[in-house]
């Protein structure tokens, strides 16, 4: 007698598989089990047709259902995103763990201890290499501070603005109090929950239990799983903590606006700033410098473990000089006694005191890192462009020795810098660039007795730029880019796919689209052969979802599906980026707006430059 488990199994496995199909495996069974007992070629033949045939009716019954399953599909009620996510999303292969001593961590509990000692290593600051200053920092923080007035206490109102706003979907702390569960507060709930904020103000202790993480260390795409340094620690804190940091952001940012804390230089983590207001910066100095016929050096250097590594006592130094009392009060105390544990699968790791860094997935993580960078030295002769942790210096000069003079006598300074700061630069991953037409490159430069290795081409806030400016190294590996998402996508939006042609083309625009229009107002200025690259890729990937016969043209492919060709959406692209940069309250990012700037000198090249771009 069979053993009701298999039963059971037989039925669920079988259950949505038709009628004839059954009977098919019933029949081919029965067919092996007489070939295998009388070994007769009629029967071996036999068993083989069977087998065959069932194999052709399973590929025509797994075809249907997956034409089914696509063809229901709808981002209404996200099964569109979710089926495009199982294709792009990367799986990790389940790996044991390589010890430092060569040894392997195979069970979680293993794993989570080999991470403890990995993390515990990390939120540590980088050793004192300057006693002298450290002494000052000390001796300024010990002394008294003066008295100050009260800040305006928070309001029900405030807090359940900020409550309106979290997002639904993001993971909750230890806790498991989601934003859900707060937006369903009763108003008694959001005014006890204002009370204990006020108190929080009142006493200048930030709670203890708002100041503990989950770890979970996410493997990184294309590394190996075996290697402690392919995976990326990200912190769970609780929703209330970070409530309340948005409350004291909202207090402190004027107080740094009115005080000019942050340098116009920094870009990063600020309000109406982004990454090609910045880019625009580094292509109109260096367009200049080829409009002049100069030599112009670039050092694109690369903080290591920027934000995981900030020495506590250098921060609370700077921030007691600018903050009234009560935060700085607060922020000591936020800063303070911070613990984490690793979470791997259901085993947790003991304590991980926090030594150093700004808190990793805070709020007020982002603006802590911005203060503490804020006094980055700057020089004369070169041009500071500053993007959180990025940080790129330029100048130009006709004789390429004087570049790499100036470049060389910033970077001493900024070496001085981070070592009364204890910040580091890890010089093998910095680049530096020649950006000319001619032959020649400046003289390599060092940063701390440490050349730094030169490159033709740097990857810069997520565009590539190329020691002539051409762009061709960017169009070519978003093609790459482009072809490898495509290839994953292939299955939905081939011609046979029965996937309709309004998802196909949401898929198109919400996730290949995006792909190549990031930074096109700055590379949308390159020749017509690199432009082509990616409309090339437009017109195949349209043509296919219509699965347009040959003599349909382009054009109209286009103009029937109401989609703008790639020099279509560089013009609109430019124009409205360009807008935004009229009123912009940073005078850096404000000039680039101004055709009449110093920067531009009389044009001697046959090339465009990105604001070129308005003329068309």
């Amino acid at each position: 007698m069979a053993n009701i488990d298999d039963v059971f199994f037989f039925f669920f496995k079988f259950i949505s598989v038709p009628i004839h199909i059954r009977n098919l495996i019933s029949a081919k069974r029965r067919a092996r089990s007489k070939w295998q007992r009388s070994r007769y070629p009629s029967d071996r033949r036999h068993f083989e047709d069977l087998a065959r045939e069932l194999r052709n009716e399973l590929s025509i019954f797994r075809a249907a259902n997956y034409d089914t399953y696509v063809s229901s599909l709808s981002p209404k009620d996200q099964s569109l995103w979710t089926a495009t996510k199982r294709l792009l999303s990367y799986h990790s292969i389940p790996s044991p763990l390589l010890r430092q001593d060569n040894s392997w961590a195979r069970s979680d509990e293993e794993k989570a201890e080999v991470f403890h000692s990995h993390i515990s290593s990390i939120f540590q600051p980088f050793p004192d290499t300057d006693p002298v200053h450290t002494s000052q920092v000390y001796e300024f923080l010990d002394s008294p501070l003066p008295l100050g007035l009260p800040p305006r206490s928070f309001t029900p109102s405030e807090v359940s603005f900020i409550i309106s706003r979290l997002p639904n979907r993001k993971s909750p702390g230890y806790d498991l109090i989601t934003a859900p569960i707060l937006k369903h507060f009763p108003r008694r709930a959001l005014v006890f929950l204002t009370y204990i904020f006020n108190s929080v103000l009142r006493t200048t202790h930030f709670p203890l239990i708002w100041k503990f993480a989950y770890i979970k260390m996410i493997p990184k795409p294309k590394k190996l799983p075996t290697e402690l340094s392919s995976y990326r620690p990200i912190s769970l804190l609780p929703l209330l903590s970070k409530v309340l940091e948005k409350l004291l952001l909202k207090r402190l940012s004027p107080l740094l606006e009115s005080q000019n804390i942050i340098p116009t230089h920094q870009f990063g983590f600020r309000p109406n700033h982004s990454t090609l207001q910045q880019c625009l910066r580094i292509v109109d100095l260096i367009s200049s410098s080829l409009e002049k016929k100069e030599y112009c050096g670039g050092v694109f250097l690369d903080v290591a473990q920027a934000f995981d590594r900030v020495w506590h006592p250098g921060l609370l130094f700077k921030l007691k000089k600018i903050l009234p009392n009560t935060y700085y009060l607060i922020l000591q105390s936020y800063l303070r006694d911070r613990y984490s544990v690793i979470s791997q699968k259901d085993k947790i790791s003991e304590y991980i005191p926090i030594k150093a860094s700004v808190p990793q997935g805070s709020v007020l993580g982002p603006l802590l890192y911005l203060i503490y960078i804020s006094d980055i030295p700057t020089y004369p002769t070169t041009h500071m462009a500053t993007f959180a942790d990025d940080i790129c210096i330029l100048t130009s000069h006709p004789d390429p020795l004087s570049v790499s003079e100036s470049l060389q006598d910033h970077l001493d300074n900024l070496n001085s810098w981070c070592k009364r700061w204890r910040i580091r630069i890890n010089q093998s991953k910095s680049v530096h660039l020649t950006f000319t037409l001619r032959r020649q490159s400046c003289p390599p430069i060092m940063f701390d007795n440490i050349p730094i290795p030169p490159a033709n081409h740097v990857h810069y806030l997520g565009l590539y730029i190329d020691k002539r400016v051409t762009w061709n190294p960017h169009t070519r590996l978003k093609r790459l880019d482009l072809n490898r998402k495509y290839g994953l996508l292939r299955q939905l939006l081939n011609r046979n796919s029965k996937l309709s042609i309004e998802n196909k083309l949401t898929i198109y625009k919400t996730i290949l689209k995006p792909t190549w229009t990031y930074g096109i107002e700055l590379w949308g200025s390159a020749k017509k052969g690199n432009i082509d690259r990616i409309q090339s890729f437009q017109s195949k990937v349209l043509r296919t979802i219509l699965n347009a016969p040959w003599y349909v043209s382009n054009r109209t492919i286009h103009h029937d599906l109401n989609i703008p060709t790639v020099h279509e959406t560089i013009q609109s692209r430019f124009k409205s980026f360009h807008s935004k940069l009229e009123n912009h309250p940073n005078q850096l990012a404000n000039a680039l707006s101004l055709t009449t700037h110093p920067l531009n000198p009389p044009r001697r090249l046959k090339r465009r430059w990105p604001r070129d771009l308005l003329a068309e």
